[in-house]
């Protein structure tokens, strides 16, 4: 059970801070791997809390923290949540231009029943309308993730409708989609009109989709968490 959610450092759609409403989504959910964006550290605009740690304790995970960047007084980046044990993980620092802002790839291993292992990848790519800086991060990450052979999710926000060519041209070509529809608007959370969060699985394993779902959360958040049920046969 893999769930994705831009949680919007834990403030609401009407600006309120409340890591509760998301602990509560995702426990709701009741998810093997948490997918995470816009997850603060210790910040002084959500009151030096580690979101992620808080999260973890609240639902009784373990956690990884990939920071894209110092800010406000502590760190800004992506996390991952696992009912398993991590047994390794990394970060892969994703090229950006100049002016923007700087991004990461967080990815965990973890093991599944039978002996099996499989990498799981949060990430949150550039969200401006030149999809240049996009395509660059998305080619990035394919070789990191390419190398090693394994089954692999990749989950997150990646700021680009599917037929942008930083997925149709870049990211599909080794990653398929979960949504059956491909088409399942996730943004915003009061009336989703776009699809630009996703939960991909890699190409050449033998995956069997049981369930996929946008799940009708408006209010936590400003995107609406993603769950997607797979198998790995």
């Amino acid at each position: 059970r893999v769930l994705t959610y831009n949680i919007h450092h834990g403030e609401d759609v009407n600006g309120k801070l409340d890591l509760g409403q998301i602990a509560a989504v995702i426990k709701a959910a009741k998810p093997d791997l948490v997918a995470l964006q816009e997850v603060d550290s210790m910040t002084r605009r959500t009151g030096r809390v580690d979101q992620l740690k808080e999260l973890a304790a609240m639902t009784g995970m373990y956690y990884f923290f990939g920071k894209n960047m110092d800010y406000d007084g502590g760190g800004y980046g992506v996390g991952i949540l696992s009912k398993k044990p991590i047994l390794r993980s990394f970060v892969t620092r994703l090229p950006h231009f100049p002016k923007s802002e700087p991004r990461v790839a967080a990815t965990i291993e973890c093991a599944l029943k039978k002996g099996k292992r499989v990498l799981f990848t949060s990430i949150h790519l550039d969200y401006v309308g030149d999809p240049a800086e996009r395509i660059l991060q998305a080619k990035k990450l394919q070789e990191v993730l390419a190398v090693t052979g394994w089954p692999s999710i990749l989950a997150g926000d990646f700021n680009a409708q599917p037929d942008e060519t930083t997925m149709k041209d870049i990211v599909f070509r080794s990653y398929r989609e979960t949504d059956p529809t491909g088409l399942a608007h996730t943004f915003p959370s009061g009336l989703p009109e776009v699809k630009i969060d996703y939960v991909l699985v890699s190409k050449g394993h033998p995956w069997k989709l049981k369930r996929y779902e946008v799940i009708k959360e408006k209010q936590a958040s400003d995107h609406r968490p993603v769950l997607s049920v797979i198998q790995l046969k």
